[in-house]
């Protein structure tokens, strides 16, 4: 292996032996960090490979795209009659956010031990307080107000007056009869806003792997969050992308091509946005 990737960092792989070594990064990581970091210094980046995830503006380098979908651009003396790369496959790529991002929320590095939820219940009723087993790890926020369902219909609402990691609590709203073990629903929305919050601890605590099962895993039903800065928008096409839902990953990649990225962030956002419109 070691002998074969020195060949692939002089550019002496066919496409074919490329293609091929670019597959099996797929199920290895150590392989596919010296794939980037190889492909990084071949582009004169060498400087940046040994950042590619600490680097606090790109996490999932935009050259890992071109490596997984076959590493074509680095053959030397490619053929005509050889596929371009845009015919190969390859996944989005996340960014990390940059220290100006302007995202309301940002919960550090540590990303908890579950994934956000898309639903909770009242674990506990005081007087008119409810507590719920949901929190900020959800996107919850002081002053949201949820609305409380049993058997699927309805009973009420509640408004968030104290958030903790896991678990919040909230006053009950008017004198609707809701009670222990009531469903609490996360608007999707903010389910939204939760996955983009893990995705970025989780690329700004270099764990890469956890942000691209993020994105794969999110239960969103909508799309439909305020959001602003670049990094969130271009994660969010991410999501959309990988939901089936193109219309949405176009118009999200567009809106993060117009909050004025940073070069290499928008090298990322706009190889993301020409391999969705090239897709089949």
């Amino acid at each position: 292996m070691g002998e074969k990737l020195d060949r692939f960092a002089r550019g002496k792989l066919s496409p074919a032996e490329s293609r091929a070594l670019a597959q099996k990064a797929l199920d290895d990581h150590d392989l596919f960090d010296q794939l980037t970091s190889a492909a990084l210094a071949k582009r004169g980046f060498a400087a940046r490979a040994r950042q590619q995830i600490t680097w606090p503006r790109v996490a999932i380098l935009a050259t890992a795209a071109a490596i997984i979908a076959g590493v074509a651009l680095y053959a030397p003396h490619q053929k005509p009659e050889q596929p371009p790369v845009a015919s190969i496959a390859a996944p989005p790529v996340l960014l990390a956010r940059n220290a100006d991002s302007n995202a309301a929320v940002f919960r550090g590095p540590d990303t908890g031990g579950r994934e956000p939820r898309a639903s909770g219940s009242i674990g506990s009723i005081t007087g008119a307080t409810a507590t719920i087993d949901l929190g900020s790890l959800d996107g919850l926020a002081k002053g949201a107000e949820l609305d409380v369902s049993r058997d699927r219909q309805v009973v009420g609402r509640i408004k968030l007056t104290t958030i903790f990691r896991d678990h919040s609590r909230g006053e009950i709203a008017g004198a609707a009869p809701i009670r222990a073990h009531d469903q609490v629903l996360v608007p999707p929305a903010t389910q939204l806003r939760a996955t983009l919050d893990q995705i970025a601890a989780s690329l700004a605590g270099g764990d890469s792997a956890k942000a691209i099962s993020l994105a794969q895993h999110a239960s969103v039903a909508t799309f439909d969050a305020d959001l602003s800065s670049r990094d969130d928008l271009n994660n969010a096409a991410v999501i959309a992308e990988l939901h089936g839902d193109r219309g949405k990953a176009a118009e999200l990649y567009s809106r993060a091509l117009q909050a004025s990225p940073s070069a290499p962030d928008r090298q990322v956002i706009e190889a993301n946005f020409a391999r969705l419109k090239g897709a089949k």
